[in-house]
Order: structure tokens, then C-alpha cells, then sequence
């Protein structure tokens, strides 16, 4: 049942409506059942009590379940009776991100702690309102790297490596812990980089992204290998705020980028070949290319620094970061412990979110490649790859059509069918709701709703499609 509280031809019967969880939890108050599973997971796994013994029943699909056990898991349960259930599908996604719960990983079991918790950011119930970092005793390098003292001799990364990477020893085998974002690492190979293992394992950690974590960097400045992946940090002794002292720094370099542009990007020369270092966030690059421009590196290894945010603004990194994501990196130049020129733009959360919503993974590649190529940029909001997305498959589907051997007439009389508001069954559909991502009404007949009729999902906001 959909809430469409403006039309009372459509809604007579007067019935609660369980489409909203807290009708679904009001709907436990008094019943023994809630003593044994819990109220607030049953509601949210789309359950109401039917008044029965403890039979539940599903608002979206109808299915009942009854013989509750205390330990049992709603969403699980509601899984089993009914797998197509379009409410789970699209609440209860199972590709919940899993940052609560280091654990989980492709075929895990579901963990239904991640998933409250997921739910509740997501629906807005709760903000992530974490403290970075997580560890602050250990945010200087000297304290981290003091841990360090009893690393074993034949490890494949060094204390100094491990250190300048934000980790810690935690004493015992080769483990070692992230003072910001929490993130534990070991099993260490050769080969590995304590960079590259830290930004490949925990991404979003906000020590890798460059935001300011209070992080301490040795007083005599960092350690530079000539190999290897490691983060450099600037002498907290050189002030490099000022455009002028940084570009005093390539005096003496030859360096295969515009020393200007470096300057001017925050940069500056560490004096070793063709490393630089950011003055604000620390981060390093070396490896340039001619080519490069300093601004779009900047963003592509360290969106979270405050001076390239200050100048440059969020719309350019994010168009940065989804030109290039930063989970795909294994192409880079800079090999200072980021990858990076990747093309997989399926990685980035845009791409991500407009997959969740319902599109097609190759439509949406296509749709962002071809924006890339046209414009040399990615899309800034989420509106505006949905909208292309949305006209790209209805271009695909009627070129599909095109090539089938079918009645002409009959073919025709099913392509009016799929236009057709699924409400008044007069108008053709051009209006998606957000964030579901269905397209199934006209414009007058979605004024009216606040709730979409196929999933029952909340409407954020609507945004009218065209056909060409």
C-alpha cells in the first residue's frame, strides 16, 4: 500500500498504512513477539504484526512468517519466503558498504549488526559523527614509529615506511594498526608498500585522503627511499605556504612539469629527482609526466586536502575523482604508493549510487565514458548521470525493438504500452524518482505522490526526463 494521502478515489479503505516503518513498529506494541525478536528489525525488514499467534506479514509482498525464535534474523528470514521481494531489494540491498565490519567481504555471511547500521545512515536516523582519529596518542610518526622498535628484522617493509603511513606495531607477528581510521594490516609480502596496502585496504581512511588528522610528522623531516612506496611529509621546519618559497624550491631541479604550476598547485621540490610535496596535506608524488597537470593530481591522490579544496572547490574533485577513482589505481605514474590512471569508472560512488538505484552497470559505463570523451569532464551531480542513463536505454530499447521480427502493429501497441503512466494508463511516463530510480508516471500524476508506487520508497525529489 502507497501512501497517496491527496487522492481519496485510490485510498479508501482507511487501513494504517504499512508502507511506514513506524505504522509497521506501532503495529508490535503489546505482542509477545517483540520479547523475542526484536520490534525495530521486524518493522524494518518491511513486517507488521497481523495480530496472529506471531505471524508477521510483509507490506511489499504480502509473505507471512510465523515461529519466531529469539536469535532470529528478520531480513534472513524474509529472505527465505520470499527472495523477490521488491522492498528488499531495494532497502535491503546485500552490497551494504561494509567499512563497519572489516570482516565482510564477498560471500560472507550477513551481518546483520552492519546492516542496522548502514540502514540508519543511509535513511538519515543516524550521522556519522566518528571521531578521526581514532587512535590520538599515536598521531605523532616519532610515537608510532618508537612502537616499531621490535619489528621483525625480515619483514618485507621498514619501521620508517610503516610510520610515514600512519600504522603502528601492535607486537605481535607483523600486525600493524592505522592511528586514523582504526584499519588493521598484516601478512605482509614482498613486494608490498605500507602505502599502497593502507590506501588499497582502507580507502576512505581520512589520513590517505590528505584531510588534516593532527598527524605529526619526525621533526627532521621524512625519510626518502629511493624505492618503494612510501608518503613524505614536509619538515615542519620549512614553511611552504607561500608560492614564492615554494617555487624557490626548483631552483636547482630539473623537473619535467612547469615548476610554476607545482608552486601554484601547493606543491614543492623535496630536492630528490622529481618528488614534490604538498605544503598543507604532506602527500607526495614523483614519477610526472610532461603531460600532467598538477591541480588534477592533486585530486586524484589527495581530494581531501584543505589548501586544494580552498582553491580549487569540491565540484572539481569530485569531477576529478570520478574521471579517475581512486580505488583503481594500478596504472599509475606516481609510484610513490598510489596507483592511478584508471578507467574502470564503475568504481567511483556516483557510478556506484546510480547502480543501487536500479541502472544497468554497462549503461551507466557508457553514459559516463561518453561524457568523459564529449566534454573532458565526468558528471557533478548525480541528477544529470541518472537523466542521461535513463535516455541512453530508452534509445538502447527501442534500437532492440527495431531488430526483432515482430508484428508491426503489435510491436507498436507495446512500446505505447511502456510509455503509458502506470497510474492514469492515459499520459506517458517522464518523471524518476529519487533516490529509487523508477520511471513510471506522468507529471500530473506524480505531483501527487510522495511515495513511489513500485517499491513504496520515499520521494526525494523528481526530475522530468525527455525522449528524443
Amino acid at each position: 500500500m502507497c501512501d497517496l494521502r491527496q487522492d481519496g478515489d485510490l485510498e479508501t479503505d482507511h487501513m494504517a498504512d504499512f508502507s511506514l516503518r513506524n505504522i509497521r513498529l506501532d503495529s508490535f506494541r503489546g505482542s509477545g513477539l517483540a520479547q523475542q525478536v526484536s520490534a525495530e528489525r521486524l518493522a524494518r525488514a518491511g513486517f507488521y504484526f497481523t495480530g496472529q499467534a506471531d505471524r508477521v506479514r510483509c507490506f511489499s509482498c504480502q509473505a507471512t512468517v510465523e515461529n519466531w525464535c529469539r536469535g532470529d534474523t528478520p531480513v534472513e528470514r524474509h529472505k527465505e519466503v520470499s527472495p523477490s521481494c521488491r522492498f528488499l531489494s531495494c532497502i535491503h540491498r546485500p552490497n551494504f558498504n561494509p567499512g563497519f565490519d572489516t570482516s565482510l567481504t564477498n560471500g560472507s555471511a550477513y551481518n546483520e549488526e552492519a546492516e542496522d547500521m548502514e540502514f540508519r545512515l543511509r535513511t538519515g536516523e543516524v550521522v556519522d559523527q566518528s571521531i578521526f582519529p581514532m587512535l590520538p596518542h599515536m598521531r605523532s610518526e616519532e610515537a608510532r614509529l618508537r612502537t616499531l622498535s621490535d619489528w621483525p628484522s625480515d619483514a618485507p617493509v621498514t619501521p620508517q615506511d610503516l610510520a610515514q603511513a600512519g600504522l603502528y606495531y601492535l607486537g605481535e607477528a607483523d600486525r600493524v594498526q592505522c592511528f586514523c581510521c582504526g584499519g588493521m594490516l598484516g601478512g605482509w609480502e614482498e613486494g608490498d608498500t605500507a602505502w599502497e596496502e593502507h590506501s588499497k585496504h582502507y580507502s576512505n581512511c581520512f589520513f590517505i585522503l590528505g584531510h588534516d588528522v593532527g598527524n605529526i610528522p619526525l621533526a627532521g623531516g621524512a625519510v626518502v627511499e629511493e624505492e618503494g612506496g612510501s608518503r613524505q611529509h614536509a619538515n615542519p621546519q620549512v614553511q611552504m605556504g607561500n608560492y614564492e618559497e615554494r617555487l624557490a624550491s626548483f631552483a636547482a631541479v630539473q623537473h619535467p612539469v612547469d615548476p610554476e604550476r607545482l608552486a601554484r598547485a601547493g606543491f614543492y621540490s623535496t630536492g630528490a629527482t622529481d618528488r614534490v610535496l604538498c605544503f598543507s596535506c604532506g602527500g607526495g608524488l614523483k614519477g610526472w609526466q610532461p603531460e600532467e597537470d598538477p591541480w588534477e593530481e592533486h585530486a586524484k591522490h589527495y581530494p581531501g586536502c584543505s589548501f586544494l579544496l580552498t582553491e580549487k572547490g569540491q565540484e572539481f574533485v569530485n569531477n576529478i575523482q570520478l574521471q579517475d577513482p581512486r580505488r583503481n589505481r594500478a596504472a599509475s605514474s606516481h609510484q610513490n604508493g598510489f596507483s592511478g590512471h584508471g578507467k574502470e569508472v564503475l568504481r567511483s560512488d556516483m557510478a556506484q549510487k546510480a547502480i543501487e538505484m536500479g541502472l544497468e552497470p554497462s549503461v551507466v559505463e557508457k553514459t559516463i565514458l561518453e561524457k568523459i570523451s564529449t566534454t573532458s569532464s565526468g558528471y557533478s551531480t548525480l541528477e544529470a548521470l541518472v537523466e542521461d542513463c535513463l535516455h541512453n536505454t530508452q534509445l538502447s530499447d527501442a534500437a532492440s525493438s527495431q531488430g526483432q521480427d515482430e508484428d508491426p502493429l503489435e510491436n507498436l501497441r507495446r512500446l505505447q504500452r511502456e510509455k503509458q503512466c502506470k497510474i492514469c494508463m492515459d499520459r506517458d511516463i517522464c518523471i524518476v524518482f529519487i533516490p529509487c530510480g523508477h520511471l513510471v508516471t506522468c507529471k500530473q500524476c506524480s505531483e501527487m505522490l510522495i511515495k513511489c508506487p513500485i517499491c513504496c520508497g520515499a520521494i526525494e525529489q523528481k526530475l522530468k526526463t525527455y525522449i528524443a
